[in-house]
């Protein structure tokens, strides 16, 4: 065999991996893509990856399995998928506990999101509601913060646990508008709102989803809903922003993410499931009853969100001192 025959026999046997994962890439997907939960099955996370996944089968045209890997506050199942193969078959439903909130940590083991995992595209975002209990002698926003300046430390808010969104919400809150209040941990939301109830605890930052059915039977108050407007399942509930606090913005959100290094191809295809699968009724209408909006968005769109919420997140989890092992 001559040398110049040699070379190219060479050069080939290299370029041939490249040459499979590209056609791998472009016919992606072949078989079932698994959508990993890194929380238990029936709460937030969990309940929008349901209907998304439906959505993306019938975009796919493969199974699209949900796999609930819980632990850590979501850390455990996110480090899962970021050390998995890059191919596009696992798949992370991420939300902001342990992609923002949780690298920010002292003693997180939670990957950065912005390095080891690839971003997809936002899933849907749902606002908080801050809610009190109904005997409490402040019916406005305006009134509430007045009996905290009155009562410095004495007023106890409820979170669904430390670290979690309705958690980093008060700490917000307190910032923004100079006051203490006494934080108390629970166990999910679930576990807080017969504490709020009962009166045990003053108030709370809770999903609309969740804080909905007490509000319409008059077991508790709302007084705020987080972010620059009005949510259409409560438009009676008035915006923080509307109310003077527009930089108390927080979201529960849910997305799509990858392991680093998967083909932008399959990146891209996936994208534009998810916003398929966004005109789906049924997709529309689970996210809805929820109190959940279906966001417009791709993988740079994505990739912008995570760092404009880690730039909100990061200051706060910090002062407090936030530690997660």
């Amino acid at each position: 065999m001559s040398v110049a025959l040699h070379r190219r026999g060479l050069l080939a046997t290299l370029l041939l991996p490249a040459a499979q994962a590209a056609a791998q890439s472009a016919a992606w997907p072949t078989r079932a893509v698994t959508l990993v939960v890194p929380f238990a099955p029936g709460g937030p996370v969990d309940n929008v990856a349901r209907p998304l996944a439906e959505g993306l089968r019938r975009q796919l045209g493969q199974p699209v399995v949900v796999e609930n890997r819980a632990g850590g506050g979501g850390v455990v199942g996110t480090r899962a998928v970021a050390g998995a193969r890059p191919d596009g078959y696992t798949l992370l439903i991420g939300s902001a506990g342990p992609l923002t909130i949780a690298p920010a940590a002292s003693g997180s083991t939670a990957p950065d999101p912005l390095q080891a995992l690839a971003p997809i595209a936002l899933i849907a975002e749902s606002p908080q509601v801050l809610v009190v209990t109904k005997d409490l002698p402040a019916r406005t926003l305006a009134e509430f913060l007045a009996l905290a300046r009155a009562r410095p430390g004495e007023l106890n808010l409820g979170s669904a646990g430390i670290g979690t969104t309705p958690h980093l919400a008060m700490e917000l809150l307190a910032r923004i508008a100079e006051v203490r209040f006494e934080h108390v941990p629970y166990r999910g939301t679930g576990a807080a709102l017969p504490d709020l109830i009962g009166g045990k605890i003053e108030a709370l930052f809770g999903d609309i989803s969740a804080v909905l059915p007490l509000l319409r039977d008059g077991q508790v108050r709302a007084l705020a809903i987080t972010g620059s407007q009005r949510s259409p399942l409560a438009p009676e509930i008035p915006s923080a922003a509307e109310l003077g606090y527009p930089a108390l913005q927080v979201r529960n959100w849910q997305a799509l993410l990858a392991p680093a290094g998967t083909p932008e191809s399959i990146l891209r295809r996936a994208a534009e499931a998810v916003a398929a699968a966004h005109g789906d009724e049924a997709v529309r209408t689970v996210l809805a009853n929820q109190g959940a909006l279906p966001a417009q968005s791709g993988p740079a769109h994505l990739a912008e969100f995570l760092r404009a919420e880690r730039t909100t997140w990061e200051p706060i989890v910090r002062a407090i001192g936030l530690t997660l092992r």
